[in-house]
């Protein structure tokens, strides 16, 4: 058993996502992200920016963390790291706060890139439950984008002799077309890199905008969350 999990949350005219790795595996593993998953499904619905949202996770999994100490010694050492994405409705755009989790990928204009994140903050349970403290780098997410969040256990998938999955270079070659063939053609290709053998578990989240975004003028249409497909 892991720690890694995925939530989304539609707020208004705004889709929330969070994807996350807890260190460590097992029972507290599980507790840790359970932990996380009811903080994020509560404050996401609270927290007007993606900062404010941020800092309120890190003071929820620093108040689960300690109320381990007297049970657990060692809780001062698990973290979580996170990946915060907010999309909203009315900009062709994507914003994202990393907390020491693995940059996502896009496929955008016949191009696959990490999204470059310079200055992330450290894990949750290690950071800052200041707002100001947290980075906000945005990005062009246009129609038919494709936002591509995983955790470390894609990247860390080794082959028989000991080599690392190649993400970048192995992203060129996926159907970044269609969410639902993307993930299942990730899932076929760790599993060939690995020979079966995946030694750590995973999470895989694809989002695609599908229809140019509102420009707010005349008659909103009926609200509709982005299509996101996961598989753990």
């Amino acid at each position: 058993m892991g720690g890694d999990l995925y939530a989304v949350a539609r707020t208004g005219r705004t889709t929330r996502f969070l994807i996350g790795d807890v260190r460590g595996k097992g029972l507290p593993a599980v507790e840790d992200a359970s932990a996380l998953l009811g903080a994020f499904r509560e404050a996401a619905y609270q927290h007007a920016t993606l900062p404010e949202l941020t800092a309120a996770l890190e003071s929820s999994v620093r108040r689960h963390l300690a109320q381990l100490t007297d049970s657990d010694p060692e809780s001062s050492e698990r973290f979580i790291t996170a990946l915060l994405v907010e999309i909203p409705d009315e900009a062709p755009l994507v914003q994202v706060i990393s907390c020491g989790h693995p940059s996502p990928l896009r496929g955008h204009r016949g191009m696959v890139a990490a999204l470059p994140i310079p200055h992330p903050a450290p894990p949750l349970g290690l950071a800052s439950t200041s707002p100001g403290t947290y980075n906000v780098d945005t990005f062009e997410f246009s129609p038919a984008d494709t936002l591509l969040l995983y955790t470390d256990g894609v990247i860390e998938a080794r082959n028989i002799t000991g080599g690392f999955y190649p993400i970048l270079e192995r992203a060129s070659t996926w159907p970044w077309e269609c969410p639902h063939s993307l993930l299942r053609h990730i899932n076929h290709d760790v599993d060939t890199h690995t020979g079966g053998r995946l030694q750590d578990d995973l999470a895989l989240v694809a989002i695609q905008r599908t229809s140019a975004p509102d420009t707010g003028q005349g008659p909103h249409s009926p609200q509709r969350p982005h299509p996101a497909q996961a598989t753990p």
